[in-house]
């Protein structure tokens, strides 16, 4: 999926990619997100090219991944799961973006784990 990802073009107008991790707190596969920005953001749910303001969910297989029981992320005794989880995923995704030669994008690609603010933000290519 990375790789077919890289080969699309960009729209005119895309200044910056971001690639979101959505871990789910409740023991459920995570999902990540792909959004394309720019000075210029639209909103076109029938366009399927990569312009601003785009955003994609990422089919990389995750939703087959065994669910985790909820224990593990909730409670006065908190396992520190959902930080294991976010660590890992974006570990992962970093690795597997660079494998597929995101280090060559044509835009600068960040990476966050969602209501993580900075843990596990990496910067993906420099664009």
């Amino acid at each position: 999926m990375l790789r077919e990802l890289l080969t699309v073009p960009l729209g005119h107008g895309v200044d910056e990619a971001h690639l979101e991790i959505f871990p789910d707190e409740y023991g459920g596969a995570p999902s990540i997100w792909a959004y394309w920005r720019g000075k210029n953001n639209k909103v076109d749910h029938v366009d399927q090219s990569l312009f601003p303001g785009r955003s994609l969910e990422l089919d990389l297989e995750l939703k087959d991944l065994a669910e985790i029981d909820e224990q593990y992320f909730v409670g006065p005794d908190e396992f520190p799961g959902l930080q294991l989880t976010a660590s890992l995923l974006s570990r992962w995704l970093a690795e597997s973006w660079w494998k597929a030669g995101g280090w060559t994008y044509p835009v600068p690609v960040t990476l966050a784990v969602h209501d993580f603010g900075s843990y596990g933000w990496v910067q993906l290519s420099k664009g």
